[in-house]
């Protein structure tokens, strides 16, 4: 999107939704839910449900003080692609998958990155150390300038929203950068304030049980949704929660539960993690098919609970069922010896 490679990446076209034998009411904002009446109130008054499902997303997430960009609608992904231009100066505050992928973008396009984020290293809350280190290798090797351990302190200035004028931006160890293009990417927030009077459990989003229901006739989905304590943000959790929730609302066998699954696209390279990983996990790193790329197995308690691949698709796969089934990690490592 940000390159101009593909179009408008709508999840469902106007024949999809009108092939549903749906209502669609678009532009309309829930500002209450009462659960014990079944029903949400909108700007047209209270409207009942049987079943509700929430899947509200996140709000971003910004540095207290600091302007900026940041990127979570379609109408932010345009204002932000048409300002990166070539030879373009962009500074990225927060080195998730989004500002990594942001980085990526821009760097393919022509534009001076600099990348800054208060931990170690860019994807460490996803990857973890060590493999955060090929990840900063990676996107050093197409010259993004990487900024780490150290935050955002204040801009001094803000482009202005025409995408003319520059900021001077003061980082915590004292390093200052000039930027055309600020942006934030440290992360959302679970979009539940609407949801404080509703008796819901919130906490870092709608707690659920392993179903997504969050009470009778209620259930949350996507990066709103806690699930059974854990709280995920790729749209591939969403896509199988979307179906777990379908089958419990239909009193149908919900599909079985998959290792948690991400992708990103960064540069030539196809990252994918699967499982579940800890920052205690033992890590392993192996490199893998005929161009070497890197591949990191995760240990813990000496069974495999997680992989993570560069453009190693195949493996990354077949490791699946190792996961699921709790292969022991020597075993998997055995098997992968060249």
């Amino acid at each position: 999107m940000l390159r101009g490679e593909h179009d408008e990446p709508w999840l469902l076209p106007a024949d999809g939704l009108a092939g549903l034998d749906a209502e669609v009411v678009l532009g309309h904002r829930v500002t209450e839910l009462d659960t014990a009446g079944r029903a949400v109130r909108g700007p047209d008054g209270w409207r009942p449900y049987d079943v509700l499902v929430i899947a509200t997303g996140l709000s971003p997430r910004r540095v207290p003080g600091l302007g900026g960009s940041v990127l979570r609608t379609l109408d932010e992904s345009r204002a932000l692609r048409a300002r990166l231009r070539p030879g373009s100066r962009l500074a990225v505050v927060g080195a998730g998958l989004i500002g990594c992928e942001v980085a990526a973008s821009a760097r393919s396009a022509g534009v001076e990155v600099d990348l800054i984020d208060v931990l170690p290293g860019p994807l460490v809350r996803v990857v973890g150390e060590p493999v955060c280190d090929l990840v900063a290798d990676l996107h050093r090797e197409h010259g993004v300038r990487l900024h780490m351990s150290t935050g955002a302190a204040r801009a001094d200035d803000e482009p202005a929203g025409d995408g003319t004028g520059s900021a001077r931006l003061v980082l915590s160890d004292g390093t200052q950068l000039d930027a055309d293009v600020l942006l934030q990417a440290v992360g959302g927030i679970p979009d539940t304030g609407w949801l404080a009077s509703s008796g819901l459990t919130l906490d870092d989003g709608i707690a659920c049980d392993a179903d997504g229901r969050a009470a009778d006739g209620v259930y949350a989905a996507g990066d709103v949704a806690r699930w059974d304590g854990h709280r995920g943000e790729h749209w591939t959790n969403a896509g199988e929660q979307a179906d777990r929730v379908a089958a419990a609302i239909l009193g149908q066998q919900p599909p079985p539960a998959a290792p948690a699954y991400w992708w990103s696209d960064q540069y030539d390279i196809k990252l994918q993690g699967m499982g579940s990983l800890h920052p205690d996990d033992k890590v392993h790193l192996l490199r893998y098919g005929p161009k070497q790329r890197p591949l990191a197995l995760y240990e813990r308690a000496g069974l495999l609970s997680g992989v993570v691949g560069f453009s190693v698709p195949a493996a990354v796969m077949k490791l699946r069922a190792d996961i699921i089934a709790g292969t022991p990690a020597g075993t998997v490592l055995d098997r992968l010896a060249p």
